[in-house]
């Protein structure tokens, strides 16, 4: 019972942690909208094949029934062979979006476990994390920090003057470089995707295809029938690639909107601090994932104001 104990020990941990289950969260999201476009080609796909089968069925067309018997253990089979990649590429679709999410909220991080080095004297030199290019939040906190760093060697905080570009910002200002970076890597994604479903639907037409040249052989109303079907398909296709790729730009919007609000009231609070108000702490509603950093933030402030004002 110990390994079973011990698991369901991680589990619950796990469970409980907001930051993991913020990032499960976003990696469901990401396979979702894969899953969904997938299967909205593939649904759309099997009806029209459904009509093919219907269609030379109730026109007495020879080899007809060869034809849906055929073509039904072609996808069996063609479906059981490619299964093993389907569940490659769910895992890394959801492997994508848990670590983007954790990339994005990192910066949240580096500050946290700075500030809880500081109060255990682990740390003395702040490091952020420009990899992100989260600038507001990066920039200022350097600003903030090297200013408490000072007041610390003095023995005392004073009101600091906040540079003119700083004291203009009063909203969550848009991070295009931090926003653009991380789309391109979904767009490039979302492409590689949607790329993935075109060659699914080519293949199956091609194989279509070839079964009715085995099965309905010479016969000119079957080809003509198909080539303007699927002319009408691609168009369908083509629609259900653009949605795929629409999902996941409303997705980046998404993920972009859960970092750039938090990162304003981190910033807000710091620049509020050093004007002398030294009892505000950060507070964020609905930012679960973050809670445990501005935990660290909030007692880093409580630290400085009990020793330095």
């Amino acid at each position: 019972m110990k390994p079973f104990a011990k698991f369901k020990e991680r589990v619950v941990k796990h469970w409980n942690d907001e930051e993991h289950m913020f990032k499960i969260g976003m990696g469901l999201k990401f396979l979702g909208v894969s899953v969904f476009c997938l299967l909205s080609v593939l649904l759309f796909t099997y009806l029209l094949i459904r009509i093919d089968l219907i269609f030379f069925v109730s026109h007495g067309f020879p080899g007809a029934a060869e034809f849906q018997a055929a073509f039904y253990e072609y996808i069996y089979s063609a479906f059981s062979d490619e299964l093993i990649w389907i569940a490659i590429a769910a895992v890394f679709t959801f492997g994508l979006g848990y670590y983007l999410s954790g990339i994005m909220i990192r910066p949240f991080k580096v500050i946290g476990e700075y500030c809880d080095d500081k109060i255990n004297n682990k740390k003395n030199f702040y490091t952020p994390d420009f990899f992100s290019d989260l600038k507001l939040l990066t920039s200022f906190s350097v600003f903030f920090f090297t200013k408490i760093d000072e007041a610390g060697i003095k023995g005392k905080l004073e009101n600091i003057e906040i540079p003119a570009h700083f004291t203009r910002i009063h909203k969550p200002s848009f991070e295009k470089n931090f926003f653009f970076n991380y789309l391109f890597i979904i767009a490039i994604f979302a492409l590689l995707s949607s790329l993935g479903i075109v060659f699914l639907n080519i293949e199956i037409r091609d194989h279509m295809f070839e079964l009715a040249k085995k099965f309905l052989a010479h016969n000119n109303q079957v080809t003509y029938f198909l080539d303007e079907q699927f002319v009408i398909a691609d168009i369908a296709v083509y629609f259900f690639v653009m949605l795929h790729l629409i999902l996941y730009f409303l997705l980046g919007v998404h993920l972009y909107s859960k970092i750039a609000t938090p990162a304003f009231a981190v910033f807000a609070t710091m620049r509020s601090y050093l004007r002398g108000n030294h009892h505000n702490r950060v507070h964020l509603i609905g930012y679960y994932y973050l809670r445990k950093d501005c935990r660290k933030i909030n007692k880093y402030l409580d630290h400085v104001q009990k020793n330095l004002t």
